[in-house]
């Protein structure tokens, strides 16, 4: 079972000195099948669907998905400081193997 602390990617990006931005990063985890988009009607703006990213079942091994106080019908990935390691070598990894 993985620990509770969790925390957003910028910030653990930053912390373990990952040469990527958190844009680059979500956009390797959706390659990678660790996250997924998933879409939520507009507050605002009735009938307009916005989108936004979710752990996905293979993704729930490095965090959880959090309810986003700003967004009550959405959720926000976290990760787990205790893995981030892990995931940051994969991460890497995708990138070099993308050619960057």
């Amino acid at each position: 079972m993985k620990g509770n602390d969790v925390e957003s990617l910028t910030k653990l990006l930053k912390e373990h000195e990952v040469a990527l931005s958190a844009v680059k990063a979500n956009k390797l985890m959706l390659q990678l099948g660790l996250l997924e988009e998933a879409t939520r009607e507009s507050s605002t703006r009735p009938g307009v669907m916005k989108k936004y990213k979710v752990l996905s079942e293979k993704g729930l091994d490095y965090g959880v998905n959090e309810e986003n106080p700003q967004s009550p019908d959405q959720t926000s990935p976290y990760y787990y400081k205790d893995s981030f390691g892990e995931l940051a070598s994969l991460l890497v990894a995708a990138n070099e193997a993308a050619g960057k």
